[in-house]
């Protein structure tokens, strides 16, 4: 079993005595039955032997399922954090297009739901193995009473395993097509909470979205999972049936045939009894475990295609400050760069050959016209993406997997998709604080957002002024290369001009390097160069403007 293995490697010990312990309660709870048989054969003259065995029986089942609970209570907890840390550390090592074409709603799911499963299911486990040691000792018991009946509870016990079986297969079948629809569901509520107000505002759009597709999906979603938990559910009744049957059988055909006197039936039904009700627990939890096979070969498969992909490492260049890894660096060459995309219908859109140079202190203009592959350039500039074809070098050292993370330590960004952080944490400087607070009063925020210990008390603002927060969360990162993709867009006249004539020549006298994708050609005048793209090809333009 999937779920085993897992164990085995992340958890071995807590999960070996975890699973010691249901043994150990298995094999009390059938001895107990033996302990109970010879009492009811000596009614109120019992040895204290027999006394005390009951009582030590009593204690050690109870304890052993106690303890194995609680270690597998622990271990859940830790499974969780453990999956979600793996599966966090393969989507941040993974190139960045890798990540993109997983999609936000498989990753999410994997993280808030695949993982959860995977961990209610654990408490199940002992409750296997207690089952299973209680059935082996109990049939190993009835071997002593009557080796007729040991030898019928155990075909029983076989047919019921292979009725299990032949019920599990579709079951596990039907779980799996409903995780793959589970992926589609997470979709849409993507587009449900992140689209609401656009929602909101159509109704055909809403009706379409979140009412017809959803409904389908979620449809589909509900009528695999009933499909699957109900097989599973009828694998337990079938096993619970066979053991009746044996039961009837017991009382009403071997006597007869076997001749077996009152006490060895009434020790035999006794003992088959406590059987059905051990595995009717364990019963209970096949569906729980048969979700959680299908949710832990989910996020493996995830793991897996996250880290075939490639993982981008540092030579050791990412434990250093960037001043003594690429700090002192002069120009960034690009040689033959390209780099492409596949629409769904097959069209490719082709960035390049790109041949130029960046220059260190210099502010640097990319423009052109929607689609023309600017914010793909400036992913390449900063080396989140790796190009196709061509190199990448920086005063003569190409960059690889192998020190593109170092690389990228100089680099202070606004994306047009950018994501706000509530924090401050990570930036650098002891006197973050008072910056930020400097800053906001500069960015007209600071009768909006205060810094709570190191937190913007919020950040449910407009998007100019989320704009203007991440610009300042960028600033505070002091790094020597600064990149702005379309960061005026949202901002009013006032901003617009800051940015332009005031924040890029602070950035300038500063030293740094500040690229630039704009579509406000009134301030193109303060740039040291200007690049233009055109359906993907670099058309490079001087200019009069700048120092």
């Amino acid at each position: 079993m999937g779920l085993f293995r897992y164990l085995l490697r992340s958890s071995r010990r807590p999960f070996l005595l975890a699973m010691a312990a249901g043994v150990v309660s298995g094999a009390a709870g059938a001895g107990f039955i033996a302990v109970v048989n010879l009492a009811l054969a000596r009614p109120g003259t019992g040895p204290a032997a027999l006394v005390w065995a009951f009582a030590a029986l009593c204690l050690t089942t109870v304890v052993t399922r106690f303890l194995a609970q609680s270690l597998l209570f622990r271990l859940s907890q830790g499974v969780i954090q453990d999956l979600r840390r793996r599966l966090i550390d393969a989507v941040l090592a993974a190139p960045l297009r890798t990540v993109e074409r997983f999609g936000t709603a498989k990753l999410y799911a994997a993280l808030s739901d695949d993982v959860v499963v995977i961990a209610d299911a654990l408490p199940g486990l002992p409750l296997l193995c207690f089952s299973a040691t209680f059935a082996v000792v109990s049939i190993v018991y009835l071997v002593t009473v009557s080796p007729v009946v040991a030898l019928a509870g155990l075909l029983t016990t076989l047919l019921g395993i292979g009725l299990y079986r032949l019920f599990a297969a579709r079951g596990m079948r039907a779980l799996t097509a409903a995780r793959a629809e589970q992926d589609r569901l997470f979709g849409h509520f993507r587009a449900v909470t992140e689209g609401v107000k656009e929602l909101k505002l159509s109704r055909p759009r809403r009706e379409a979205l979140a009412g017809d597709a959803l409904d389908a999906t979620a449809d589909t979603y509900r009528r695999r999972s009933v499909t699957g938990l109900t097989v599973f559910e009828g694998a337990a009744g079938s096993g619970q049936a066979v053991f009746f049957a044996l039961i009837g059988v017991l009382l009403f055909v071997l006597p007869a045939a076997f001749a077996l006197d009152a006490t060895t039936l009434s020790d035999s039904v006794l003992i088959l009894l406590f059987m059905v009700s051990s595995l009717q627990g364990v019963l209970t939890w096949l569906p729980v475990l048969g979700r959680a096979a299908v949710a832990l070969r989910t996020v493996e498969e995830r793991l897996a295609s996250l880290e075939q992909a490639g993982r981008e490492t540092d030579d050791g260049g990412a434990t250093q400050l960037p001043q003594t890894v690429f700090g002192d660096w002069r120009t960034i060459e690009f040689r033959g760069v390209t780099h492409a995309y596949t629409g769904a219908a097959g069209q490719e859109f082709r960035l390049g050959p790109l041949d130029f140079t960046f220059r260190r202190g210099e502010v640097l203009f990319v423009v052109g016209g929607n689609g023309s592959g600017k914010t793909t350039l400036a992913k390449l500039l900063t080396s989140l993406y790796l190009p196709e074809t061509g190199t990448i070098s920086v005063d003569g050292t190409e960059l690889t997997t192998r020190n593109c993370d170092a690389y990228r330590q100089l680099f202070a960004t606004v994306f047009s998709d950018f994501h706000l952080f509530d924090t401050l944490t990570g930036l650098p400087g002891e006197a973050r604080t008072e910056k930020a607070e400097q800053h906001l009063r500069r960015l007209q925020l600071d009768h909006k957002v205060s810094i709570v210990d190191d937190r913007f008390s919020t950040t449910a603002l407009s998007q100019g002024q989320r704009k203007r927060l991440a610009l300042l969360t960028a600033y505070l990162a002091d790094a020597p290369v600064y990149l702005f993709d379309e960061w005026a867009a949202d901002q009013d006249p006032v901003f617009k001009e800051f940015f332009y004539e005031e924040l890029l020549a602070e950035l300038r006298d500063r030293g740094k390097t500040v690229v630039v994708i704009s579509h406000d050609d009134q301030y193109f005048h303060v740039a040291d160069r200007l690049v233009r793209l055109d359906y993907g090809q670099l058309r490079q333009e001087e200019t009069a403007g700048g120092r």
